[in-house]
């Protein structure tokens, strides 16, 4: 009987898996669910922004620090340590939210969030250690389509229980998911110490500058962050005002049905690309995602703003979750391909930390002006914005020239997994 890709990688990444999977679900029940019910308790756009702002906000200050303790410990104790950690911070938001204390809770969002910046590059890190040679592929074609189940299942289920129970049943559901996932990563033994004189022995500022130059030293990584830099103060923040949108004007279900779109758009992309029997330039993805920034913002807010039906909400949420999986797999993958393999942690947490800066400077920005502006009407000024301001420089990295080395899209990791939802 031919066995099952589960099987063949092995039980002890079958039962991690399964823990993986079920804390992204967990993750995402309550990524969307939170923000709009502060929204909906506080009659507040800018309050409900404020909320998604957290993740940006911790990604900018640890994501750095998440890779040298990743190779400084040992990448299971990590996990475990932060899975516990987010079950215990969990359980104190659910506590709080069901006392209608918002204030409280974005400390606690800010506490979610540094935990699972430190076990997403521990989590990666010990991957390799846990499945056969030559399997690795495998494995993390496994954990993004968990990934994207979670998007596509977890905001709907949400913000379904948000209407029909409460936000403390939503919090309650993923302190249990986090509880789970730590129990799940128990039957591992322990992974594989770092040796003695890496790199991640060295002090942090110093490796953060070598990150920086290393980023510095290559032209195309350079103009991509660049272009990233316009990109994500105009754009940045469009799915988080257009579900805030459909929260404050529409049915309880559409915030819930959006993102069901937006989780379909990307797990259908990904499909997609992991099919191309060749390699693609990461910079023409890029490219292509710029350019056409503006019509799609035109286009998703032309459907939000329909007053309408199920379709429109949906076919708005796969328009903005297509163009975001575009617009992120082709700098992840820049970073996988150009940099040696001794600096690609370093060069990744360099560009996810430059990202995570302009993600928080646009949210702030986007929650400013809807004091004054509708939601929608920044989602489309802001797209056309952010394709003649980033376009230049985008095509800057696309003439310096790409030399693929790696599989291609099917073997970037996901940003949008549970480190991106927590």
């Amino acid at each position: 009987m031919r066995k099952s890709s589960a099987e063949r990688l092995g039980r002890d990444f079958t039962v991690i898996l399964t823990g993986r999977s079920l804390s992204g679900l967990g993750g995402y029940l309550q990524y969307l669910a939170v923000p709009l019910w502060i929204r909906q308790t506080t009659n507040s756009t800018t309050a409900g922004l404020l909320a998604f702002a957290m993740l940006f906000l911790t990604q900018i200050f640890f994501t750095p620090i998440a890779g040298v303790i990743a190779d400084r410990f040992d990448q299971r104790r990590v996990v475990i340590a932060a899975d516990l950690g987010g079950f215990l911070v969990a359980s104190s938001l659910a506590l709080t939210v069901g006392a209608g204390h918002v204030a409280w809770v974005y400390p606690h969002l800010i506490a979610q969030n540094i935990l699972s910046a430190l076990a997403l590059p521990a989590f990666m890190s010990l991957l390799p250690d846990v499945v056969p040679a030559g399997r690795l592929l495998a494995a993390n074609s496994l954990i993004n389509a968990s990934g994207n189940g979670a998007v596509l299942l977890g905001p709907l289920l949400g913000t379904a229980l948000l209407a029909h129970t409460s936000i403390a049943v939503v919090v309650w559901l993923n302190a249990a998911t986090f509880l789970v996932a730590a129990v799940c990563m128990l039957p591992r033994g322990s992974s594989r110490p770092p040796a003695r004189g890496t790199t991640a022995q060295t002090g942090g500022r110093t490796n953060l500058r070598q990150g920086i130059a290393a980023v510095w030293a290559d032209p195309v990584l350079r103009w991509t962050m660049a272009a990233e830099a316009p990109w994500y103060l105009c754009f940045g923040a469009a799915t988080e005002l257009v579900l805030l949108h459909f929260g404050a004007s529409h049915a309880t279900q559409a915030p819930g049905l959006f993102g069901l779109g937006a989780g379909a758009g990307c797990l259908a992309t990904t499909l997609a690309l992991a099919r191309v029997r060749r390699d693609l330039s990461a910079a023409s993805l890029f490219w292509t995602a710029v350019l056409i920034t503006a019509p799609v913002a035109v286009a998703a807010t032309w459907c939000a703003g329909t007053e309408g039906t199920t379709l429109f909400v949906v076919l708005t949420g796969v328009l903005l979750g297509v163009h975001g999986y575009l617009t992120t797999i082709g700098p992840a993958m820049q970073c996988q391909q150009r940099a040696e393999p001794g600096f690609r942690g370093r060069v990744t947490a360099v560009r996810r930390t430059w990202k995570a800066v302009w993600q928080l400077a646009g949210t702030a920005a986007a929650g400013l002006l809807a004091q004054w502006v509708a939601p929608l009407t920044i989602v489309a000024v802001g797209g056309v914005l952010a394709t003649v301001t980033a376009a230049p420089w985008a095509w800057q990295a696309l003439r310096a020239g790409v030399s693929p080395r790696s599989p291609g899209a099917a073997a970037a990791p996901l940003e949008s997994a549970r480190g991106s939802a927590r």
